[in-house]
């Protein structure tokens, strides 16, 4: 249930802002033929022509939804834009800020998965966890050798990143469970004045090779179809 909740706000709070002066769509996956001619971060403008072979699977973002684009065809990258646009209502517009207010953002850190991680203010980082139900406590070590503790209350999914671990850009950072010997690696990168579109946004993901953000990014923005 929380996954679900988080998928929501991901992605809802990113399609409440503006999309002008963006590409009509993005590239973020691609297989097939022509993968090569859709990398993932291409932008196309509306008068692009998609067109695809037998075996090719392409996904784009458009201003508010994802789409998977299956071959051989051709596709009309204004018609897909228009599409996503068309279902803005089905998943953003049916929602009011106050009910996303509530919700993580895209841009804060899943306690539980380790890797890249893209973060957008070093001194607002959020951490999540998928389990809420009991109270929780992990240390976290920085490169440089700080360490701090940080802990859940029980129902608590949220908690601010320790001040006494300063978040830079391109260090690494150990999240360590205590009694239980599990831990994960996060590898930060701060943005600054990130995207508050979801074509922005996934450009941003993108370039910095945050992955799983781009991953939770496209599955959130796939339902908005």
């Amino acid at each position: 249930m929380m996954r679900k909740l988080m998928l929501w706000g991901a992605a809802v709070a990113l399609a409440f802002g503006s999309t002008a002066g963006v590409a009509s769509v993005v590239v973020v996956k691609s297989l097939g033929p022509s993968a090569k001619s859709y990398p993932p971060g291409k932008t196309l403008p509306e008068t692009a022509k998609i067109i695809l072979q037998g075996g090719d699977v392409i996904t784009v973002i458009g201003p508010s939804s994802a789409q998977t684009l299956r071959g051989p065809g051709n596709f009309d990258a204004k018609q897909v834009a228009l599409s996503s646009a068309a279902g803005q209502r089905g998943r953003f517009g049916a929602l009011r800020a106050a009910e996303i207010a509530h919700n993580p953002s895209i841009w804060d850190i899943d306690v539980g998965s380790g890797g890249k991680v893209c973060v957008n203010s070093a001194s607002t980082v959020q951490l999540w966890r998928a389990d809420s139900e009991a109270a929780t406590t992990v240390q976290i070590r920085s490169a440089d050798g700080k360490s701090q503790e940080l802990s859940w209350a029980a129902g608590d999914a949220m908690a601010s990143w320790p001040a006494a671990v300063p978040i830079r850009n391109g260090t690494s950072y150990q999240i360590e469970w205590p009694g239980t010997g599990e831990r994960s690696s996060l590898d930060v990168v701060t943005v600054s004045n990130p995207p508050a579109d979801l074509v922005g946004a996934a450009q941003v993901l993108i370039e910095n090779g945050c992955q799983k953000q781009l991953d939770l990014l496209v599955e959130s923005a796939g339902k908005g179809k």
